[in-house]
């Protein structure tokens, strides 16, 4: 494993970028894209979370080890919605990206809690903790059995695999992100269900960006503190003290930052509407008499906020 062999940590670079790096070796390896992006969250952000958690307690000497979880989590689900809430309308396209950006923040995230719990996130017993968390295996020893078969570096394939194929990796990267039903041994009628939920979101988010950006950030948010609450119990079994407590207190933690975000979002999906209303009130007709200038303005607004609200993200990023 490259982390546990070395401990320099590369430079920060946008999780998109990373997602982008990933994808190749989930073309080549479909039928192990839970295991290939644990395997890639743990070699490449096991260290910056080991680095990243001693750049916290050295910020707060005084922190507890619940305000340094709660740190932990809030970044996480912030950084899950900023990276993976932006799709809609042409952005529909980057899907896969945004989903596996989604995915790395979450699995960055789960790391940092190991370390705060006192485990190495450059293990790649992280990566069996990985795929429990999410539910892909019910134990560790399941998953760490399943991982002897997989192949550690695959080699790129980059959209060389059958349109079906990717379209179903899409669904259960849904699945791992609490989007939709869990991705993994889904039944037919399930399978069929959340396929119909994603085509539907696609069809929406086309035509109107800012309608589906602040479901997903707000799918995110729900589900990403779900998995950090869920990774402080895991890490903490067998503690003794005050588990019970802590939970609670992570179970009603703040999480201001995720709300704003949030809630600028849906600012945002306001503007078409409003936009509309008012060429339909200054009785304005530019083609197809009164619905059709309506929904030409409605989609046009709707993709020109997607791409200010897009490229804000980026660059505040940067």
């Amino acid at each position: 494993m490259d982390g546990s062999r070395g401990t320099g940590v590369r430079p920060e670079e946008s999780v998109t970028v990373t997602a982008q790096a990933l994808l190749p070796m989930i073309w080549a390896d479909p039928q192990h894209m839970p295991e290939q992006l644990a395997f890639f969250a743990v070699r490449r952000f096991g260290p910056r979370a080991a680095a990243s958690v001693e750049r916290r307690r050295r910020r707060g000497p005084l922190a507890g080890d619940d305000e340094l979880r709660r740190e932990a989590i809030a970044h996480g689900t912030r950084m899950t919605i900023v990276d993976g809430a932006a799709l809609g309308g042409p952005f529909a396209l980057l899907m896969p990206v945004s989903f596996v950006a989604a995915l790395l923040s979450q699995a960055r995230m789960v790391l940092e809690l190991a370390a705060l719990a006192g485990r190495d996130p450059r293990s790649e017993r992280r990566v069996a903790d990985l795929l429990v968390l999410q539910d892909v295996y019910p134990s560790v020893e399941e998953a760490s059995e399943a991982l002897r078969t997989v192949e550690r570096h695959p080699p790129g394939g980059r959209g060389r695999i059958p349109r079906r194929t990717r379209w179903s990796l899409v669904v259960r990267m849904a699945g791992l992100l609490g989007i939709v039903g869990g991705g993994e041994k889904q039944g037919r009628l399930r399978r069929v269900v959340s396929t119909a939920l994603i085509v539907a979101l696609f069809a929406v988010g086309m035509v109107l960006p800012l309608i589906w950006v602040p479901a997903l950030a707000a799918i995110y948010r729900q589900n990403t503190l779900r998995l950090g609450a869920k990774a402080v119990r895991y890490y903490s079994r067998g503690a003794v003290g005050h588990r019970v407590g802590q939970r609670r207190r992570l179970a009603h933690m703040p999480t201001a930052a995720g709300l704003a975000i949030v809630l600028r979002v849906l600012a945002l999906a306001v503007v078409p509407l409003a936009a509309a209303a008012v060429v339909a009130m200054a009785d304005v007709r530019v083609a197809g008499g009164f619905w059709g200038t309506c929904l030409l303005v409605l989609v046009t607004v709707s993709l020109v906020a997607a791409g200010l609200w897009f490229l804000r993200c980026r660059l505040r990023r940067r």
